[in-house]
């Protein structure tokens, strides 16, 4: 049972906060109101509220803090509050239905760049959350900057239907690839979630706009000679991300922490994988004599494997405009083509590793757990997995096959290594079967 207590400056200055929250009925004054109360919390803040049964429920209503809302005022808003309730409303329903409102007032005459700037605030906080990457916020402001702001980004949110979405990605498709297209839709899907109508939702991606774009083993020699005339740490990132088939962005950003170099492993970190959990990468020994190398050659404290001190980043990056490292390497070797997606891009050397290692007859799955496509935890202070031996192995033949370095292996040899591949399970069965 609320304390009672007659309402006066006086009385409210002297309260102080407890160890929990208390409340304060309004009593003993002329002008008193019969529901409202002063509610105290721990830090000292004060709060009027109107309670009242309300269709068999404790209903409570917010006025207001004190001193910034008077007690005289408190007393004015508790008498219409409680002429709410007696004529059958609730007054925390009509707020709610008002803010609705106002939320659709609004939208009619939000621009499609305030509802990008709403959702890109949402993104960052989720980004400190851990929930999304960095680059995915990234790549969606490259996405609405070259591809939305210009042709949409003024207009009214409520002046697209669907008819008007349609057409806004038939003139994305035309201009550019399906790809591009694809993700202009995935960013409208987002930006409009949260608005009554979203004239995106019920429009699909195009199927098939996967490039499979990978270079044959001709063309992996072209690449290799062409990268003889490039500064070291060019070559040494070129031969990291072709012989380690992870994504650009983890390879440029590679960190000195993240390699074990006595099991010989890098452990990307959560923050830098999409599937969002590390990732344990093997690394052969030619990526382990790249970067002893480096490691060798970097300074005291140097926190990247390719650092670059005029990147803002820190570390290299990729620019795809003439000048670039990879426009001049591809260039050298005739991997570039007129036509768009005829070039030879950074991914599609990530492709070509995976691509190999399943051509030779390598296993989907272990080429699957070295590209990070697997839904397998894997704790940076053990760096421990079942399968990273047999990753290890598969990845160490794919790289000889593409350096040209293999040896070409006897069908006996094959068995010998396939069965030291086995589980201890998996042998007693082989052997039961004999």
């Amino acid at each position: 049972m609320d304390a009672e207590i007659s309402f006066t400056k006086r009385a409210f200055e002297q309260l102080k906060g407890g160890t929990k929250r208390y409340r304060l009925a309004d009593s003993g004054h002329w002008d008193s109101v019969n529901g409202l109360i002063l509610e105290v919390m721990p830090s000292g803040k004060k709060f009027f509220r109107f309670r009242r049964k309300h269709l068999g429920k404790d209903t409570s209503v917010t006025i207001g803090e004190f001193p910034n809302v008077t007690i005289e005022k408190a007393r004015k808003f508790a008498k219409q509050i409680a002429l709410q309730f007696a004529e059958g409303e609730n007054p925390n329903e009509a707020k709610r239905l008002a803010k609705e409102e106002m939320a659709r007032r609004d939208a009619l005459t939000m621009s499609v760049q305030d509802l990008f700037d709403g959702w890109e605030a949402e993104f960052l906080l989720k980004i400190k959350t851990g929930e999304r990457r960095p680059k995915s916020l990234q790549d969606a402001r490259s996405t609405w900057v070259n591809h939305l702001q210009a042709p949409i980004g003024h207009i009214e949110v409520s002046s697209i239907d669907q008819v008007g979405a349609e057409n806004l990605l038939k003139r994305i498709l035309t201009k550019s690839s399906a790809a591009v297209r694809n993700k202009c839709l995935t960013l409208l899907k987002s930006m409009y979630a949260g608005q009554e109508h979203n004239p995106f939702a019920k429009i699909k991606k195009l199927a098939d706009t996967k490039r499979e774009r990978i270079l044959d083993q001709l063309e992996v020699r072209n690449l290799l000679d062409a990268l003889k005339y490039e500064p070291q740490i060019y070559q040494d990132v070129v031969m990291v991300l072709l012989l380690t088939g992870q994504r650009k962005s983890c390879v440029f950003s590679m960190e000195w922490k993240e390699i074990n170099h006595q099991r010989a492993i890098w452990v990307i970190p959560t923050s830098k994988m999409k599937v969002k959990k590390p990732h344990a990468v093997p690394l052969t020994k030619e990526v382990m004599e790249i970067l002893e190398r480096r490691s060798s050659e970097a300074q005291q404290g140097e926190k990247y494997v390719f650092p670059v001190n005029r990147s803002l980043s820190g570390h290299i990056t990729e620019k795809s405009g003439k000048g670039s490292f990879w426009w001049r390497i591809t260039e050298r070797a005739g991997l570039r083509g007129e036509g768009r997606g005829e070039s030879v891009t950074i991914h599609d050397l990530r492709r070509t590793i995976a691509s190999w290692s399943v051509m030779r007859g390598g296993n989907i799955q272990t080429t699957s757990k070295l590209l990070g496509h697997s839904d397998i935890s894997i704790t940076a202070s053990t760096y421990a997995h079942l399968d990273i031996e047999q990753v290890r192995n598969e990845l160490g033949i794919t790289t000889a096959q593409l350096l040209g370095t293999d040896v070409q292996e006897s069908k006996v040899d094959r068995l010998v290594r396939d069965i030291g591949g086995l589980s201890p399970e998996e042998r007693r069965e082989l052997m039961r079967r004999i």
